[in-house]
């Protein structure tokens, strides 16, 4: 290799570069098990250039999460516009449906890592989302057994996301197969 080629300078992957880079950690080995040195390495930058972007791992966990999170407020404002608590629900399952699919990622990181719905339950911000979704979508119904049906209903999202045997399912199968799931559980 000449030394011209040598001092040739790589592409560096810039913050969406290193935010990619950690989604795909994140979800492959979970928030705890990733280090910031992980991410760099796996971006192919120093710490020192993974720092330029991002103060710390939190950091990066909550821009990877901010399109979840903001999807999350707008299928809750979207819901909240329905008269009737059938037709909230049914919007909520349908716009959870929907983010599953496109951030297929980005959710299984946010509903399989436990610590990392707890960091976020810990925001009075994101807590007040997450009350918002669980009425959408237990209704009317104050049973216990609604609680239940939802809880089963959201842990159950990540199910597809990560089992390998559904990695194959086109997004529209997904989509068809969650809100059947959602459906039946919760209306």
């Amino acid at each position: 290799m000449s030394q011209e080629a040598r001092r040739t300078p790589r592409a560096r992957p810039g913050r969406s570069g290193i935010l990619k880079v950690a989604i795909g950690l994140f979800a492959g080995q979970g928030v705890a098990g990733t280090s910031l040195q992980h991410i760099a390495d796996a971006a192919g930058v120093t710490k020192a250039a993974v720092y330029h972007h991002f103060q710390a791992k939190e950091d990066i966990l909550t821009a990877a999460l901010a399109p979840a999170i903001a999807s999350l407020e707008s299928i809750v404002r979207n819901a909240r516009a329905h008269s009737s608590a059938a037709s909230r629900t049914e919007d909520t399952i349908a716009g959870l449906a929907d983010q599953a699919v496109q951030h297929r990622h980005i959710w299984s990181v946010l509903l399989k890592d436990s610590s990392v719905t707890e960091s976020l339950r810990t925001d009075p911000e994101h807590e007040k989302l997450f009350d918002e979704l669980h009425a959408l979508l237990e209704g009317d119904q104050a049973a216990e057994s609604a609680r239940i049906r939802t809880a089963t209903f959201l842990s159950g999202l990540v199910g597809p996301l990560i089992d390998p045997r559904c990695r194959d399912l086109s997004d529209d199968a997904l989509r068809a197969g969650i809100l059947e799931s959602g459906r039946r559980l919760l209306l």
